[in-house]
């Protein structure tokens, strides 16, 4: 039902209330380089990353364009591995900036100094390697692919692309020619000014390279940086191997196991000919023949003992694929439930329809724990049937996804509640 507002309200809006202000404070530089400024400030009691030009090339209409084309290429990308964009703004001292969401983490290379398993940084690799296919997909390549331009969370270790400056696209007419970074940069990109999605792949190889990930990673490494034609196509054929690498060492493992089984039945083929020609020639001597009996019994014991356990070793892996298997099913099912309970609650509805945030209905956002509470009724259902530490597997995974989701909606209410408050000071 429509709501009527009292316009006269707008009057209590000022540029600083309660200790917040709309107005950017506590500027801070963060990095400045021979093009670009970037600084944090708050705004609305909340941190905010600002991404300006050095005043000696401001007035510079390439660099101008330069800006803002990075603004439209953050525009066309929403997705947790991508910085957010929320708009264009003159800024005290700093001039027209560039405003993004203020990640709290620290950049990839201040990441690897820390100590890290091979599966925290495989896990990241393929955030990284998911978020820049989601950037491939809108047509867009990054060109400056860098350990200094990724971000890891603090809160989640999540990964988080950020600098756009030489990003482009067909769309773009403006501002062709060969960037990047040399050392990250692939040969043909330094000598054409075409952007191409293998071209973010070579870079990508080479910080793989540089995480010290292990010897089995080599064949990956060295396919992403081979000759453009040879390379990887697409980040989609990369992740794929990424994903294949544990089970082919499995297999590879079953396939040394198998091997050594055959060798030693034929080794063992072979000394059972050979006891049977002794075993002829001394046959007529009792003991001698009893000597052989005992040396192939042993000989069959080993063979038995042998199978026995490889067949353990076959059982044991099928139960732990199953198992895995189980884990993995019970978090789709999770999801789901907490996907259906978040689409009962109408929030994402209300926000997509909403026409004008004056109709926004505040009560609806009392909903927006009810992905919580599906959430603890299914693993409260299924905690039985599994032990402690898959649960707590489990419940993480959920709790990852439901913050998602709440991460996204919070950021649209804040987005929008932004653009209302604008409208009420333009209306002023």
């Amino acid at each position: 039902m429509q709501q009527d507002y009292d316009s006269s309200a707008s009057g209590y809006l000022t540029d600083s209330f309660e200790g917040i202000s709309r107005q950017f404070t506590d500027v801070e530089i963060l990095n400045t380089s021979e093009v670009n400024v970037v600084a944090k400030a708050k705004r609305y009691g909340r941190w905010w990353l600002l991404k300006g030009l050095c005043k000696e090339v401001a007035g510079e209409a390439g660099y101008q364009q330069r800006l803002r084309k990075e603004l439209e290429v953050l525009m066309l990308l929403q997705h947790p591995g991508v910085v957010t964009a929320v708009g264009f703004e003159e800024v005290d001292e700093l001039g027209w900036c560039i405003v993004m969401d203020y990640v709290d983490g620290m950049t990839l290379k201040e990441w690897l100094r820390h100590k890290s398993s091979s599966q925290q940084k495989r896990r990241v690799v393929l955030e990284l390697c998911e978020t820049v296919g989601y950037v491939h997909s809108k047509g867009i390549v990054h060109r400056d692919l860098k350990p200094e331009n990724i971000i890891v969370t603090n809160n989640g270790s999540n990964v988080k692309l950020i600098d756009f400056g030489l990003a482009d696209t067909d769309s773009y007419t403006v501002l062709k020619q060969p960037a990047g970074t040399a050392k990250y940069m692939s040969p043909e990109q330094a000598q054409t000014a075409v952007a191409d999605v293998r071209n973010d792949i070579y870079s990508i190889g080479v910080m793989l390279k540089q995480m010290n990930l292990g010897l089995r990673y080599h064949y990956i490494i060295n396919r992403c940086i081979k000759p453009i034609d040879k390379r990887y196509q697409n980040i989609g054929s990369l992740m794929n191997d990424i994903k294949r690498e544990p089970l082919l060492i499995k297999q590879l493992l079953i396939i040394c196991t198998i091997l050594l089984l055959v060798g030693l039945s034929v080794w063992t083929g072979i000394q059972r000919n050979e006891l049977r020609k002794i075993y002829s020639k001394v046959e007529n001597s009792k003991q001698q023949q009893e000597e052989v009996e005992i040396t192939l019994n042993k000989l069959n014991d080993s063979l038995r003992k042998v199978t026995s356990a490889h067949h353990q070793l076959k059982d044991e892996q099928i139960r732990k694929t199953a198992e895995r298997q189980k884990v993995e099913d019970a978090i789709v099912r999770g999801k789901a439930e907490i996907d259906k309970a978040m689409k009962n609650t109408g929030i994402k509805q209300h926000f997509d329809t909403l026409s004008d945030f004056a109709y926004f209905r505040p009560e609806i956002l009392s909903k927006i724990s009810d992905g919580a509470m599906a959430s603890n009724q299914y693993t409260d259902r299924i905690r039985d049937d599994f032990t402690q530490s898959e649960m707590g597997e489990i419940e993480n995974a959920l709790s990852v996804h439901y913050g998602k989701i709440q991460e996204q909606l919070v950021k649209q209410y804040n987005s929008m509640k932004e653009a209302y408050d604008k409208k009420i000071m333009q209306g002023n």
